[in-house]
């Protein structure tokens, strides 16, 4: 196929909930939940538990991954809404954003199944490591929630601080991530791999088993190849050390998003305090061990590191592609996206990359992100992965 651009290995199918504050209000009344009670820390087994940390995520205007007990918790709760079947993870969704604006890829997905089938785009060569007799489809549910967004019941009144996501799946494929190095053939033209995160593996053998795995596949890229790992938030939050400490010898770029960024510091941040990021990324830099990392947020995205200086064109192509999917969800082409790479930049992000870059003893690159107050109904779920995808075009050109 000789295509420049790879990625693995997360693939997935995501049922898209339809936001609607009315079901929200009564799942709270139905469950009878209190104030008190809403915290992200608890055994999540029951729909009213899963409501209750989703709750806690809503109050902070942040994002998160879990996984529930069972996957009946799961596809019960989206029942009370009502909802579409994508095609998700990140490795595929990056794929699907790129496609988009034109270009092709080769992926090796650790799942197959109908809806894999019937949704991939032409264009997207993919590779099941399960085969292409496996039918199992485990969803992943996204709540997606809007900024401004005022619930009230019972004793609960608040109102979101952002639009954000929140993502709950027990899926047996994403836990065990099967690995197969008969996907290395398809490895020999790549000038970039995307590596997508391990997060949802909680058997410490199964990890140590990918890491090796991984290791091993990636030896087959060509010499000249970068691949460019995007980080998650860990259930096991060991793992995602781990992993970073297993695969800095392979992994040429780590890239973040603000939330991931904040979980590794152990603490919250002001994204646009200079001080407070800097002090953050340098962080991530140091202890990841990675030659290059890169943080994507809402308001800027910036790269420290090695190879600074040529990854300016790759952010503002992630900034390009992931505002596009705020702005237009999954309906658009090459044209909206040009047009939107043309949009004018948020002056405090513009401002704040101007501090950020004079006090950073590192090299860092740093671009603002577009202006989209425009936007009344934005899209916020897979925009760390159009992110992520708007990077490759770029490194694959270089």
């Amino acid at each position: 196929m000789g295509e420049k651009i790879a990625l693995g290995f997360h693939a997935c199918v995501d049922y898209e909930l339809d936001w609607d504050l009315s079901v929200i209000e009564d799942l709270i009344r139905r469950f009878d939940v209190r104030r008190s009670e809403i915290r992200s820390d608890i055994a999540l087994d029951s729909e009213r538990a899963l409501l209750i940390v989703c709750l806690a995520y809503m109050t902070e205007g942040t994002g998160g991954e879990i996984i529930p007990e069972t996957p009946e918790i799961c596809t019960d709760f989206a029942n009370h809404f009502t909802y579409r079947i994508t095609i998700g993870g990140t490795a595929m969704r990056a794929a699907t954003a790129i496609r988009k604006i034109g270009y092709e890829s080769v992926i090796q997905t650790t799942c197959f199944n109908r809806y894999i089938k019937e949704l991939v785009m032409p264009g997207i060569h993919y590779f099941p490591s399960v085969g292409l007799d496996h039918t199992d489809a485990w969803p992943h549910v996204i709540l997606s929630y809007q900024a401004n967004v005022h619930v009230r019941a019972n004793d609960i009144d608040f109102v979101t601080p952002r639009e954000n996501r929140v993502m709950f799946s027990r899926d047996i494929d994403s836990m065990n991530m099967v690995i197969s190095q008969d996907f290395a053939p398809m490895l020999g033209s790549a000038k970039v791999f995307l590596l997508s995160c391990f997060s949802e593996v909680l058997d410490f053998q199964i990890m140590e088993e990918r890491m090796g795995e991984v290791r091993e596949l990636l030896r087959a890229l060509p010499e000249d190849a970068l691949v460019v790992m995007e980080d998650g938030c860990y259930i096991v939050k060991e793992h995602r050390r781990y992993a970073h400490e297993q695969l800095r010898g392979v992994v040429d770029i780590l890239s973040m998003n603000e939330d991931e960024l904040q979980e590794y510091m152990g603490r919250r941040i002001d994204i646009l305090n200079p001080d407070e990021v800097l002090e953050a990324v340098e962080y991530a830099y140091e202890k990841s061990g990675i030659p290059t990392v890169i943080v994507h947020s809402a308001m800027w995205a910036l790269a420290c590191g090695e190879r600074t200086n040529m990854l300016k064109g790759a952010l503002q192509g992630g900034v390009a592609l992931a505002s596009t999917r705020f702005c237009c969800g999954d309906t658009f082409g090459v044209s909206e996206y040009e047009k939107i790479r043309k949009l004018p930049e948020k002056e405090i992000s513009a401002e704040f990359c101007r501090q950020i870059t004079g006090k950073s003893k590192l090299p860092m690159c740093c671009v603002p992100t577009k202006d989209m107050s425009f936007v009344e109904h934005p899209t916020v779920v897979g925009l760390g992965d159009y992110f992520a995808g708007g990077l490759l075009p770029e490194l694959a050109e270089r």
